[in-house]
Formats: structure tokens, sequence, C-alpha cells
């Protein structure tokens, strides 16, 4: 289907935030969510079919990445017992009791790992902050249900060791883009006073168009890898754990993006102002879903302003 056609279907459903209207058509084949086709589904969670030039933008974080990192080494540590629970710490000089940005990176829960997700250290760090980022694993490895644990973990050791960094622990802040954000959402509805920590371990949260309800990311042609059950999908679904998010998060979104990373944006954007937890919402214009996050690594960007207003910095 091209994009085109795929636009003139859904009606204002390409270019607005939290809305899906598309106009009936007796054509149409029948819809399987919303007034999605199956086709239509498809098409609205492939990011390559919105971002035709994505291998090149995300091979693009990762040599920006390479570059940050020969500039700035980062010390890595290990935060659980895997050999792939590694964490890259990137902190100020002499830094003492500074506000701490750990950062879960995208790639549709396959791609990428803490090595491409070094770009936004100099953006932070020339901000008086630290900046983590974790690996977790992928689905090529591992399941749905385990990242998401080793999210947790990463969090919870940058928590209880942020001091031993230079960090504050009581002002950690968690970043997400994509499929990351997704797994931020996750990290956000944890009952930390079950591990011992206070039920405001994370301090506020900005996710980067994510995906915050799994239901009809499992009916979509991702469910080729994204083999969760009925009730991990919605453990896994932060819309339905609102009760659990304890501190302000602000939502980003592209308007270069496809509609249903849109609407899941903007209906999760909508709840979370209902329960007085929004902190803002802004949008990255002449972006797409992989222009998005490289905004991080701009000073000056609105998604940038956007985390330091919600950190206070």
């Amino acid at each position: 289907m091209r994009r085109r056609h795929l636009l003139a279907a859904t009606g204002t459903l390409g270019g607005a935030i939290g809305s899906a209207v598309i106009a009936p058509s007796s054509a149409q084949p029948k819809p399987v969510f919303l007034e999605y086709s199956q086709e239509q589904l498809d098409t609205a969670y492939d990011q390559s079919f919105w971002a035709p030039q994505m291998a090149e933008l995300e091979a693009g974080d990762g040599a920006k990445s390479a570059e940050v990192r020969k500039k700035m080494p980062p010390r890595t540590e290990r935060y659980g017992g895997s050999e792939t629970n590694l964490i890259d710490i990137f902190s100020p000089p002499g830094a003492k009791d500074v506000p701490v940005v750990v950062f879960i990176h995208g790639g549709a829960w396959t791609r990428n790992s803490r090595l491409d997700a070094s770009f936004p250290a100099p953006t932070l760090v020339g901000r008086g902050a630290a900046y983590l980022a974790p690996d977790f694993g992928s689905l090529k490895t591992i399941r749905l249900p385990e990242m998401v644990e080793n999210c947790r973990l990463a969090l919870e050791w940058t928590v209880r060791n942020a001091a031993s960094f230079g960090g504050d622990p009581k002002r950690v802040y968690l970043v997400g883009h994509s499929s990351g954000a997704h797994l931020a959402g996750c990290v956000l509805i944890t009952e930390w006073t079950k591990r011992g920590l206070p039920v405001d371990a994370i301090k506020g949260a900005l996710l980067m168009s994510g995906m915050y309800d799994l239901y009809p990311v499992r009916l979509s042609s991702r469910s080729k890898f994204l083999h969760i059950t009925r009730e991990e999908e919605a453990a896994a679904s932060p819309m339905r754990h609102l009760d659990k998010i304890a501190c302000p998060i602000a939502i980003t979104s592209a308007d270069q993006d496809s509609p249903e990373f849109k609407r899941q944006s903007g209906v999760f954007a909508d709840a979370l102002q209902g329960m007085g937890r929004l902190a803002s919402r802004t949008v990255a214009f002449n972006a797409n879903h992989f222009q998005e996050d490289d905004r991080l690594g701009q000073p000056d960007s609105e998604i940038s302003k956007a985390l330091f207003s919600l950190m206070g910095i």
C-alpha cells in the first residue's frame, strides 16, 4: 500500500494526535482495530513505511554515539546477573549530587544497544546531569517480560548506586523512545516499595513516541516477533495501570510519525492529564519517528527543553 493511499483512507488520522478517524468505505475490508483494516494496521506500525531512511537515521545515531564515546569515554558497570546487564555512565567532572537521567533506547525491541545511545550524553552532562544508558536485551534472545525486568533492574541499580558516580538518588529521571518509551512506561508502573525503594523512586519521565497499550500492537504484523500472551500484554501495557504512576510525565511526538504512534501518544497524554500527571506535551516539527530522539543531542531543541523543564535544570 502506498503512503498517499493510506493517508487518503485514514482521513485526518495521520495528522492528528489523539484522534483516530477513518472515512468508512464500502470497499474497505472489515476493521480489525478501530477503523483499520489489517493492512492499514500493519502499515501504521511499520516505521519503515513512514520513514524510508530509517536504517540510515539509526546508523547515524550509532556513528554520533561512537564519536561521543571517543571524546568522553563512559564508565561501564554491571547492574544485574546477566552478561548483557551493562550500563554506561556519563557524569560531569567532579559530579556531586547531580540529577540523573536513564535513557531506554528504541528499536522495535529487536535493534540497537547502549552503544547506539550515547549521543544525548553531551546535552545532559553539559547541563550538569549524569546520563546513563543500559543494555537490556532484545526479542532476538529473550522475551518481553525479561526485557521489562532488566529495565527495572537498571533503574533500581541506578537509584541504589547514584552516589558512586556523583548522582543524587533522590533526583533520578527516566527517558525512553519508541519501544524504549514502552519499556520506560513499564518501569514507571513498578511497585518500588516491594523492592525496598520509595514509591517515587523515579521523579519524572519523558516518553517519546511510545506504545502504551499493546493490544493493537499484538493485532499488527509486529505479533510475528512480539510473542506474548494476553496476560503479558495486560501486564506490559502502562495505559492499564495508570494508578501505579507516581511522577509527572512529559509526552512528546513527531509530526511526521505514523498515525498509531501519534494516537498512542495522544491517548496516553490525555489520560495523564486527566489524573494530574502530565508535565507537558511537545511535538517535534519537521521530524519523523527517528529524527525525534535525535533532538536530545541538541541542547536547544524542543525535546531537550521539555526534559530540562521536567527536571528543573
